[in-house]
């Protein structure tokens, strides 16, 4: 039983408050569209993209801290900066310490997000559902006995077989320390991929531009099939808003930074391509309108495909319930 959070910083931001300030008015207020019924309301830069708890880590000795959320305060503070000197001082090419400070805030943004945590929990879901189905009863009274000191019953066997093999009834979540740790792992490989690639930079003077809550938006290359996962080493490029005037392209290359020039079809391909990497939310300047004639897309609800039934699919017709050890 982990011990009292009480004084520690608990509201926590998913998306930078710092970023999301530069889509806000100056009541500090932003233009949050909900991708499931395509509503929309303003609501203050403090409370959108807030989840309780979501950076506190537990020690070994059970005390929880928020030192992980300290920690990624400097990470955002160094990066808020050299967005400021890109985009407000238009100092570009970055200078060596904004770039390297810069890749590693979009690397942050890449790994901190929900979606990347809820993506971790169903492969853990779906790992251990599917050593149960594997290994079935012979494992459960392995592990029965273990815990009860005595060899369990065929009653106490089966009534556990069928709660653990109804798929349907429960689900796994991994401890918040795990998501923690990926971040820790994943933050300097993708920093270090960031970095060492050519980066395009495209500012408007009219043309706004959204954000959503997976700032990240990862570009697939001419030749993947739909089907196919997109990740950090097959991404032809990421597409990254700075604020609702510029946005950051990050080739999948190496080469000389460059600039883009703005018009207007390009401020709505990039507004459609991070609509459709958003997850539940979009947000923008409540005086702007950057989503007209844009599709929404349905909000991602998982992470994982698996086409069909979950208990179908790791336990089909003719799978034996008690396979022999």
């Amino acid at each position: 039983m982990g011990s009292s959070k009480k004084g520690l910083k608990r509201a926590n931001h998913t998306v930078p408050r710092s970023y999301l300030l530069r889509f806000a008015d100056q009541q500090k207020q932003i233009m949050r569209v909900r991708l499931e019924d395509g509503s929309s309301r303003r609501e203050p830069v403090k409370r959108s993209t807030v989840v309780r708890d979501f950076y506190l880590m537990e020690t070994a000795s059970g005390e929880w801290t928020d030192e992980f959320e300290d920690a990624l305060s400097e990470l955002e503070n160094a990066g808020i900066q050299a967005i400021r000197a890109i985009v407000d001082e238009d100092k570009w090419p970055p200078t060596p310490e904004h770039r390297m400070a810069l890749a590693k805030w979009a690397a942050l943004q890449h790994v901190r997000v929900p979606a990347v945590r809820q993506q971790g929990d169903e492969i853990a879901d779906f790992l251990l559902k599917l050593n149960i189905a594997v290994k079935g009863k012979p494992q459960i009274r392995q592990v029965m006995e273990e815990r009860l000191g005595r060899p369990p019953t065929e009653e106490e066997v089966e009534a556990r077989w069928q709660q653990l093999s109804d798929f349907g009834s429960y689900s796994v979540k991994q401890h918040a320390n795990a998501h923690m740790k990926l971040i820790g792992e994943l933050m300097p490989r993708a920093a270090a991929h960031f970095h060492s690639r050519a980066w395009g930079l495209c500012r408007f003077e009219r043309r706004a531009l959204v954000t959503s809550d997976c700032p990240v938006a990862l570009v697939p290359s001419a030749d993947a099939h739909p089907d196919d996962g997109v990740g950090l080493a097959t991404a032809a490029g990421f597409l990254l808003p700075l604020d609702r005037r510029a946005f950051l392209v990050i080739n999948g290359e190496e080469g000389e930074d460059y600039r883009l020039r703005p018009h207007t079809s390009l401020a709505r391909s990039f507004n459609q391509k991070i609509v459709f990497d958003a997850r539940l939310s979009v947000f923008h300047h409540p005086e702007d309108s950057p989503l007209e004639g844009l599709v929404l897309p349905k909000p991602t609800t998982r992470e994982m495909d698996i086409s069909g039934d979950l208990q179908a699919f790791l336990m089909p017709e003719g799978w034996p319930s008690q396979p022999q050890s």
